[in-house]
């Protein structure tokens, strides 16, 4: 038996000496009109770098509205194309998004969006809203849902679509399933802000992200919180930066309210969202700022394992911090 045990406990050793030492590899550049840092720990010499940059493309192919040739743009344009496989999930996941939501996140609003000059028109202070309301809501999308990906899809007469709030944490997901695919356990995603992350790091510990101040200029390592991460997706939007003043001085930010057409009036500056994937999270951010701080925390009951973070600016022009009952988890500080 005594020697039983010891050549098991020699088997052992020989077993993890041949494991091969982990490092950590990082992959950053620029993606989906924003910047990409993907790190990971593999074996030294592995890199997916290729199969990342292939990912990043195939989604810009699919969902940019910068590619004319895109599907997307096709779509917009009122042609009855075939879909691939992703962007046809992300219609799909959209769908159910805007239900679960009650219409606060909706990628029909493409029409308001141009209108008011979000994509990269001329801004404008008042539109004819009512006009364009009769091509945007994501009910008149579900009567005219995407079938099997096999048959050929057109929007509705009138509708154009834009995925922006929720592409890139699609995008996050899809190359953190690739990770996965090839065996690695400890990895981080960031891709426009939208964050994915398994495992620990190269120190050995949960991968710390930071949420940013609300401030008009972005300062390096100013964080108003920091979270720690670990099979989880986090997700921002705000409005501190995205805006322009009207002639009266107003500030018009970027959130449009699919409901009445126009941008959100509210003292939310940004909702960061914790979910199990990051498409969840990027949409369901987008859609808190559209509800507003009230009828954001109401809306995220509804969500399992999500967590909820509030930068309000109250009327003195001070930051107050609301978060859901299970955000201390996460943090750090």
């Amino acid at each position: 038996m005594k020697n039983y045990i010891a050549l098991f406990a020699l088997a052992v050793l020989v077993s993890c000496s041949n494991r091969p030492e982990l490092v950590q590899m990082t992959n950053q550049g620029p993606a989906q009109g924003s910047t990409f840092s993907i790190s990971y720990l593999v074996p030294e010499g592995v890199d997916y770098r290729t199969a990342i940059d292939s990912i990043l493309l195939s989604m810009d192919q699919q969902m940019s509205l910068w590619v004319d040739q895109s599907e997307i743009s096709a779509l917009n344009n009122g042609d009855s194309i075939f879909l691939s496989s992703d962007f046809h999930d992300v219609i799909l996941k959209s769908l159910m998004l805007s239900e679960l939501t009650d219409g606060a996140f909706d990628i029909s609003i493409a029409p308001l969006i141009q209108a008011w000059g979000f994509s990269g028109g001329s801004r404008k202070d008042t539109i004819n809203v009512d006009s364009l309301l009769n091509f945007v809501g994501y009910k008149g999308m579900v009567a005219q849902r995407p079938g099997k990906r096999l048959e050929k899809y057109a929007l509705p007469k009138g509708y154009a679509i834009d995925v922006n709030a929720i592409a890139q944490g699609y995008t996050v997901d899809i190359v953190a399933g690739l990770l996965e695919g090839e065996g690695v356990a400890n990895y981080m995603v960031e891709i426009g802000g939208e964050v994915r992350c398994k495992g620990i790091n190269a120190r050995g510990r949960k991968w710390r992200i930071g949420i940013e101040e609300p401030t008009e200029e972005r300062v390096a390592g100013q964080f108003q919180t920091i979270v720690e991460l670990d099979s989880m997706s986090l997700a921002t939007s705000g409005n501190y930066r995205k805006y322009w003043e009207d002639e009266t001085g107003q500030k018009v930010v970027h959130s449009i309210d699919p409901e009445t057409g126009r941008p959100v009036i509210s003292n939310l500056l940004s909702a960061s969202i914790i979910a199990p994937n990051a498409t969840t999270a990027d949409a369901l951010a987008t859609a808190c700022m559209i509800k507003g701080i009230g009828g954001a925390t109401h809306m995220l009951e509804r969500f399992p394992d999500v967590e909820g973070y509030f930068i309000v600016g109250n009327k003195f022009g001070e930051i107050e911090v609301v978060e859901t009952s299970g955000w201390k988890q996460y943090t750090i500080n």
